[in-house]
């Protein structure tokens, strides 16, 4: 005879729920698996057993209910002590119970850990003989690749299960299982956010051993599905890296223009922050003696040249503005950097020559900062404010 805790694994509830709840199970058990709706072989003696234990538990809680109505108006009236034998029986069972969510918890632990990890092969032995038949381990791994290059896992979490319940599979085999919760945090690439939910993970006792059940037949198809959703995304982030380049490149000289110059400055005034070492910023201002604009633009040209040309072997950034060269240099004292800065001017007047005319400007600012003396964006546009510019 079934022990009154099979009875409530059948239905599919917790030990000790009431009768609301076994009734509720109960309707819905037979609105799913009565052989009038479910033409599965095995429904008809899995019915038979949902009957049986309906019929001990609402018998059962009929009674207690009916005891408890009686105490409460012969307060004097105690219920007797259970005996050793109930109370060993009752403890092997709670001992039994725990061992059995303990081994589906482990099992579930290990899938998601080795998916976390990325061995999918090692998790792919987790799963259930149905799911092993459905998916080959050259599917099943193709796929979880295509998810975590949209979704890579940063974080799991299992929390408890809900009650034993009891599942037919497709091949009519019955098993005894277990419903948990996993909290997983992933990385969304597509909205470069982070998101977290929770998901109802299943895992089926075959043989005593827990197994992870997934239920999935169109591996190849899901597979095909996110590999393709990769594509478009890496479409997408080719087109954007492509338009912040337009936008920071200079549209007439072949340096970065103001803005790029802005957020490449905010990458080294970091790096200054964190590691230290000295910074200097210098800014060059060119402006023609006639008063022709082709003049002034041809002398602009002829510096952006030049200071291309002369930087580009030592691989210090420069950026452009309207009449106003900046060069940053990393790791650089001021002494040496005011050398460079002083060369390129003298290079910018050799090769504009009669470009230049008689009340030529090539003018200069520098500035650096080191050890405790931090630069920020603030710092730099003082070496731009003589020139009416800034970052």
């Amino acid at each position: 005879m079934a022990s009154i805790l099979e009875h409530y694994r059948v239905l599919g509830v917790s030990a000790g729920a009431g009768i609301a709840d076994v009734t509720s199970s109960y309707k819905r058990l037979c609105r799913k698996y009565h052989p009038d709706v479910n033409t599965d072989p095995g429904s008809e003696e899995l019915m038979k057993r949902i009957n049986v234990a309906y019929t001990v538990l609402r018998e059962r809680l009929k009674r207690e209910a009916a005891f408890r109505e009686r105490q409460s108006y012969t307060w004097m009236v105690r219920r007797p002590a259970a005996s050793p034998v109930t109370r060993a029986n009752n403890t092997t069972a709670q001992k039994a119970d725990a061992e059995e969510e303990k081994g589906a918890y482990c099992a579930l632990n290990a899938y998601f850990t080795a998916i976390s990890a990325g061995d999918y092969p090692c998790a792919y032995n987790y799963l259930s003989s149905y799911d092993k038949r459905q998916i080959s381990k050259e599917s099943f791994t193709g796929w979880r690749k295509s998810v975590a290059r949209l979704y890579p896992m940063r974080a799991f979490k299992v929390t408890g299960s809900q009650p034993g319940i009891t599942v037919t599979l497709g091949d009519s085999k019955t098993f005894f299982a277990r419903k948990f919760r996993v909290a997983v945090t992933e990385e969304d690439i597509a909205e470069e956010r982070m998101q977290s939910g929770d998901i109802e993970k299943m895992v089926v006792c075959e043989c005593g051993v827990w197994r992870v059940f997934l239920g999935y037949d169109g591996v190849a198809e899901l597979t095909r599905g996110f590999d393709e959703q990769f594509e478009e995304k890496c479409k997408r982030d080719i087109a954007k890296r492509w338009e912040e380049y337009s936008k920071s490149q200079h549209p007439e000289y072949n340096m970065l223009s103001m803005a790029g110059m802005r957020k490449a400055a905010a990458k080294e005034l970091y790096r200054q922050k964190r590691f230290g070492g000295a910074l200097t910023f210098a800014a060059i201002s060119v402006k023609a003696g006639n008063t022709y604009e082709t003049a002034q633009d041809e002398l602009q040209r002829i510096a952006a040249r030049t200071i291309t040309g002369s930087l580009r072997e030592t691989d210090i950034p420069a950026f452009a503005g309207d009449g106003v060269f900046t060069v940053l240099f990393v790791g650089l004292r001021k002494k040496n950097a005011k050398e460079i800065i002083d060369r390129l001017s003298a290079k910018i007047r050799k090769n504009a020559g009669p470009q230049l005319g008689t009340g030529a400007v090539i003018d200069s600012g520098i500035e650096s900062w080191s050890g405790r003396d931090l630069a920020n964006i603030d710092s730099l546009n003082t070496v731009l404010k003589k020139f009416n510019k800034k970052v």
